[in-house]
């Protein structure tokens, strides 16, 4: 019978999600895979989870972040919560004109002198 394991939600980078894996697969299936050497094609599986799952955790910290406005880096979900929160901003648009520049210059006449 397999040992009841504790699965802790807070190691979410590539390593722990590799250790738990294994010690999941260790766990689980005593009996049927016990081969953990780098080179065997289980631990290619157990190593591809893990990449899967780092960056899924990469991914829903970064949704996250996106939703408290102090920690907010894209402009459209500032605006948004901006927007949501009852702030109604100024559009201003930058100033242009249509111009034409233009320089009169008189006519000179060069001499050339003999000595």
């Amino acid at each position: 019978m397999a040992k009841d394991i504790n699965i802790k939600y807070t190691d979410k980078d590539f390593s722990s999600m590799k250790g738990q894996l294994v010690e999941l697969a260790k766990n689980y299936f005593p009996d049927s895979y016990n081969d953990f050497s780098p080179t065997s094609p289980g631990m290619m599986f157990i190593e591809m989870a893990a990449y899967v799952g780092d960056i899924l955790s990469f991914y829903q910290d970064s949704q996250i972040q996106e939703t408290f406005l102090q920690y907010a880096q894209d402009p459209g979900n500032l605006h948004s919560m901006a927007y949501m929160m009852g702030y109604k901003p100024r559009v201003s648009t930058s100033s242009t004109v249509d111009i034409d520049i233009s320089q009169i210059i008189a006519a000179s006449i060069y001499v050339r002198t003999r000595l």
